[in-house]
């Protein structure tokens, strides 16, 4: 969440509420009566409280902020403090702020004055940036929802409730990306044990499958929700759907598409996105088991049925998309993967990699000998050099 606006309030509680008593009476032109009313009410603090709903939201926004600040200020010295009032205030402002930037800084200091509260105080963060079309501004959330979610008090029900909301309204502004990221939260965090989390995983690896910015599909895959769920077979045909993303090349992709058409258009699979994602794994597992290694065009080109002619385009995507790094040869037309991400780290790529390790210190084993004469060489010169030098002193 945002730094706190930080706000000092000065004098007696009992001269706080009447200040704002009054400037809530002036919002209704009736300051002096209202002011009044407060005084005899037999509890002043909740009175100025009741009478803030619907009035403060409305506030212009020079005077929102300030206006909330004084009554947060007096809302913590009663009983239940700010926790007590957060989820009226916070509803309040959701529905009847008037300023969307005034209202979403006001739930922000709302949230860090609350402690078990700020799970409904960042939900209704949700509802307002949705009314006043401001979602994007939440977005830099998305990747603090982990850390967020261990620090709300409230069932796992509750939690998977606000993830979703925020899912759904990334959805409807058009926020694929983000949409997936939280998605991804929502499998890690919330577990297999909720009802939505099969139709979560569903969509999520719907989702990768159309959505060109991302790649990583071992940050779906390897999470043990979705493992379970899987193994489970409670995702059906995204399951098979997941598994050919996993394990197809270009060619086999194309039989599976073929096969599956009918399964994959409900689904929601999109034929051309999900068919050029898998020529960008396909030239990114090339690379992998080839690194170091010069793979020319021509082989990379009938991998994944385009152009030679169009290949270095391909290869520019794979990069640009994270998924490889490497180097392309022009007069040789071959490519030095240096780099490269697998579809799903398992039990052969450590066997892989270990292989690689004990090449590693081979080699290195190798050149100790080398390296042991070279140092030998350099002390003998080193020593000649001394015993021919001579130092004259003058008399």
């Amino acid at each position: 969440m945002g730094a706190m606006e930080l706000f000092f309030v000065d004098g007696e509680i009992s001269t706080q509420v009447e200040e704002l008593a009054q400037f809530i009476g002036q919002q209704n032109q009736s300051a002096a009566s209202f002011a009044a009313e407060v005084a005899q009410s037999s509890d002043p603090v909740q009175a100025v409280l009741a009478a803030s709903q619907g009035v403060l939201p409305k506030v212009s926004e020079d005077k929102v902020e300030a206006a909330y600040n004084q009554l947060f200020a007096i809302a913590r010295t009663g009983e239940s403090g700010i926790d007590g009032v957060a989820a009226a205030v916070a509803k309040d402002i959701s529905a009847n702020a008037e300023s969307g930037v005034a209202g979403l800084r006001v739930l922000n200091n709302l949230y860090n004055l609350a402690n078990a509260a700020q799970l409904t105080v960042f939900s209704e963060m949700v509802v307002l940036a949705v009314r006043v079309n401001m979602l994007p501004t939440l977005v830099p959330l998305v990747s603090q929802l982990p850390k967020l979610l261990a620090g709300w008090t409230g069932s796992a029900q509750q939690k998977a409730d606000v993830v979703l909301e925020l899912r759904n309204a990334l959805d409807g502004a058009q926020l694929s990306n983000e949409a997936y990221a939280t998605e991804l939260v929502f499998l890690e965090a919330i577990g297999a044990s909720d009802a939505r989390a099969a139709k979560v995983a569903t969509s999520a690896i719907v989702r990768f499958a159309n959505l060109s910015a991302v790649c990583d599909l071992d940050a779906l895959a390897s999470l043990d929700n979705v493992q379970e769920l899987s193994q489970n077979g409670q995702l059906g045909s995204a399951g098979e759907l997941l598994n050919a993303l996993l394990e197809c090349d270009f060619a086999q992709w194309q039989k599976y598409a073929a096969a599956n058409a009918d399964a994959l258009k409900e689904l929601g699979v999109d034929a051309d996105k999900a068919t050029d994602k898998i020529r960008l794994l396909t030239v990114a597992s090339i690379a992998a088991e080839n690194l170091g290694q010069d793979v020319p065009f021509s082989k990379v080109s009938q991998a994944i049925g385009v152009e030679e002619d169009d290949i270095e385009m391909w290869i520019i995507d794979v990069v640009r998309s994270g998924l490889m790094q490497g180097k392309m040869n022009q007069v040789t037309r071959s490519l030095v993967p240096t780099r490269s991400t697998y579809r799903r780290f398992g039990a052969d790529q450590w066997s892989l990699l270990a292989e690689r390790l004990d090449q590693w210190k081979a080699s290195l084993e190798a050149l100790q000998p080398v390296i042991g004469n070279a140092k030998l060489v350099a002390q003998q010169q080193a020593m000649q050099m001394a015993g021919q030098a001579q130092v004259t002193i003058k008399e």
